[in-house]
């Protein structure tokens, strides 16, 4: 899709363009080295020529790696550079650390004792920093900071329970037999398989959370090779078999060419980035992938931790083991503990996080949405058993996008926390203030008679008056008031008509506050609502230049239409209640009403966007917005104006990031690409409906709302909606042709 955005498609995730040039002679390369190597292995008598040549043809790969890897970082730019970094840097100490152990071979130095300390401790910095580079890969910010450490503590434990393995089950038994071996060695065993297992864990991270066709040919070698090398250093310990204990066993010879071999993958990619050109962009992923969640492991770790508490923990008293294996035992066991305690407090911390992300708004720090609906059932309740009454207030603040639309969201966010704070002062102490929505609020009035509620409603319209709003003049509100039990008995019905008397107060003035009363104010229901702005707005003109921009090219005449019945869908799914999802209907109808403004060259083109084009198209949430404007549908205008606005803050008209886009705009935003995608256009062919969910699964925490994202990813796949073309308006094109 290059760098075209006209309809929110993902920008730049499948540019797969850049040339990939013929890899022959790094292929022949490697053969001869490796080939050579094992030849040169297999001579029982080597003179010392043909052990420089083989120690020398083993370095080979090395030495390019880091030279390739290091041209590569000084040629990148921004992000890409940090991988280019931690590869060259890893690469060095590697080829540092083998040169290293040649020059000891080639003098005919033993490879254990003091001699091989310095190249183990090398080689061990290197693969941390392999290992570190690759896990930089995976995007951690769109995680709480309770769920990285979480991470970050069952890596820990993870690294524990591998080297204690390795240690009584395999290094140890096997070493037990050769006098040459002690426990130094055992040890340095279980670290490097530890080590090289970790790099393995990194690299199926990375190929986990991408499919194979998201990457690039440089990418795929890179990451292969690092993967093959990791292989080989979670083998080590039969490398010190081969090469210290039994010679006769060939197992440092192929542990040693696929060394070779992982060094060589990263040369081969190095060599392909080196290749592009200059103005192609590079490794665009970086660092969009972002880890799974995978609710096995919740379970899964923590047992398995548990479990080798007490199994290390009884290794640790054995006294047939030496005394350093015996504390090797006994700090595994002892951090195995620190890692089970310190997990089940991080999981206490997150989950009081996640509990509090439910029940606070972050913003004005009242009750969210989803308290209010528990805490008014309760009260409920209990005023149904002390027959006490119950009222309940619904506000929202009248013309607040003229706010935001005149000094901005920073601005318009300040207001809202002024207001939030002025409603929560004038209410008493027992009432249970909330926001809903984006400048909806609710109370709940326990024990309120008509007096108290209507003293209380009119204490709000007054401190409302005290908000500083800039220039946007007085800060006043519609509130609808409705009575337990007298107008109803039921937490929805009451609350339905509570809404009423709302939307009855907004459209006879605004400004007031208004009781139900069945005589005088109908209960709105959606369809009344939405009927009632169309008969007082411009709205039946818009749907009309809506269909109009739809009409102008065959490819999309279905979109919008497509967008508004996915929007319904998700909104469903979401489980936003119906008056909420008969407007995003509207709003996915109308939110590219503004492409009207829109040359149809530029709609039209079929390569990819310059930049005066792309700042052209970029005009037109905000122009849509401002045709809106001239019907009374206030509500939907702030979701028209972000559907273009990306969960990272680099989308426009505003750049807005996480949640500060509204929820109803991040949820166009999402149907609004995924048809996109499944649609073809002049510039590229649809996409099958796999790998469009595959595109919103890569973009999740970058372009899309990851919550919304994944919520319409189960709903694509429960639906099996294939392509979103949705037969209903194709037939109903059919009939009006």
């Amino acid at each position: 899709m290059g760098t075209r955005a006209l309809d929110g498609a993902p920008i730049g995730s499948r540019d797969r363009t850049s040339p990939v040039r013929p890899v022959a002679p790094v292929v022949v390369l490697a053969l001869v080295c490796c080939g050579l190597y094992g030849i040169l292995y297999s001579v029982p008598e080597r003179s010392l020529l043909l052990e420089a040549v083989r120690q020398l043809a083993y370095l080979v790969p090395f030495f390019l790696a880091t030279i390739a890897t290091l041209m590569a970082y000084l040629r990148a730019s921004d992000r890409e550079r940090r991988l280019w970094r931690g590869l060259s840097i890893g690469l060095l100490l590697i080829s540092l650390s083998e040169a290293y152990v040649s020059v000891l071979v080639l003098i005919g130095r033993p490879l254990s004792g003091d001699s091989s300390a310095l190249p183990m401790i090398v080689s061990m910095i290197a693969a941390i920093v392999l290992i570190v580079t690759l896990f930089r890969l995976t995007d951690f910010r769109t995680l709480s900071r309770a769920v990285g450490v979480r991470h970050i503590t069952d890596a820990a434990g993870a690294g524990f329970l591998i080297f204690g393995s390795v240690l009584a089950f395999f290094a140890v038994p096997m070493t037990a037999k050769y006098p040459a071996s002690g426990p130094v060695e055992d040890i340095a065993a279980a670290v490097y398989s530890v080590l090289g297992i970790f790099m393995l864990i990194a690299t199926a991270v990375n190929f986990a959370t991408r499919g194979w066709n998201h990457w690039r040919e440089c990418e795929r070698r890179v990451i292969v090779g690092v993967g093959v090398y990791g292989f080989a250093t979670a083998l080590w310990p039969l490398w010190y078999l081969g090469s210290v204990l039994n010679r006769s066993l060939p197992w440092d010879s192929i542990i040693e060419i696929l060394w070779m071999a992982g060094a060589f993958m990263v040369f081969s990619g190095a060599m392909t980035r080196l290749r592009v050109e200059r103005d192609e962009p590079r490794f665009l992923t970086l660092p969009r992938m972002r880890p799974r969640r995978h609710g096995s492991l919740s379970i899964t770790m923590p047992t398995l931790f548990t479990v080798g508490i007490p199994v290390f923990g009884y290794m640790a008293l054995l006294e047939s083991v030496d005394s350093l294996t015996r504390t090797a035992y006994a700090i595994t066991a002892l951090g195995l503990t620190f890692i089970v305690a310190g997990r089940s407090a991080v999981s206490a911390i997150e989950n009081e996080f996640l509990f509090d992300r439910a029940v606070n708004d972050p913003l004005t720090e009242l009750f969210g949405h989803r308290y209010f609906h528990e805490r008014l059932q309760l009260e409920l309740d209990m005023a149904g058993r002390r027959g006490s009454r119950l009222s309940v207030a619904v506000l929202d603040l009248d013309g607040f996008s003229r706010i935001n639309g005149a000094h901005g969201h920073a601005f318009g966010d300040a207001v809202l926390k002024s207001a939030a704070g002025a409603i929560r002062t004038a209410c008493r102490a027992s009432d249970v203030v909330c926001r809903l929505g984006a400048d909806e609020f609710a109370i709940i009035l326990p024990e309120a008679n008509d007096v108290d509620r209507s003293r209380v409603a009119e204490r709000i319209r007054e401190a409302l008056l005290e908000v500083d709003t800039g220039e946007s003049g007085l800060l006043t509100a519609s509130i609808g008031l409705a009575t337990y039990p007298q107008d109803s008995l039921e937490r929805a019905d009451l609350l339905r008509k509570a809404d009423g008397a709302l939307y009855w107060a907004k459209y006879h003035g605004k400004d007031r506050i208004v009781a139900f009363d069945e005589s005088v104010v109908e209960s709105l229901s959606a369809e009344d609502r939405i009927r009632m702005l169309e008969e007082q707005s411009h709205l039946g003109t818009v749907r009309a230049l809506a269909a109009a921009v739809d009409a102008r090219d065959p490819l999309t005449q279905f979109h919008s239409r497509n967008v508004a019945v996915l929007s319904v869908m998700l909104a469903e799914e979401a489980e936003l209640d119906e008056g909420k999802r008969r407007l995003i209907e509207v709003a996915a109808l109308l939110h590219d009403v503004g492409k009207i403004g829109i040359s149809d060259r530029v709609l039209r083109k079929r390569g990819p966007l310059n930049t005066s084009e792309l700042r052209h198209i970029r005009e037109h949430p905000g122009l849509g917005e401002k045709i809106l404007r001239s019907t009374q549908l206030e509500e939907i205008l702030p979701w028209v104006r972000h559907h273009h606005e990306r969960w990272d803050g680099t989308g426009y008209p505003d750049g807005l990031a996480g949640e500060a886009i509204p929820l109803e705009a991040r949820l166009l935003c999402i149907c609004d690409a995924y048809d996109a995608m499944t649609s073809g256009r002049p510039y590229r062919a649809a996409l099958s409906s796999t790998a469009a969910l595959q595109e919103l699964d890569l973009c999740i925490g970058t372009q899309f709302d990851p919550t919304l994202t994944e919520t319409f990813i189960r709903l694509v796949g429960k639906r099996r909606l294939l392509r979103p073309d949705m037969n209903s308006a194709r037939e109903e094109h059919r009939e009006n042709a």
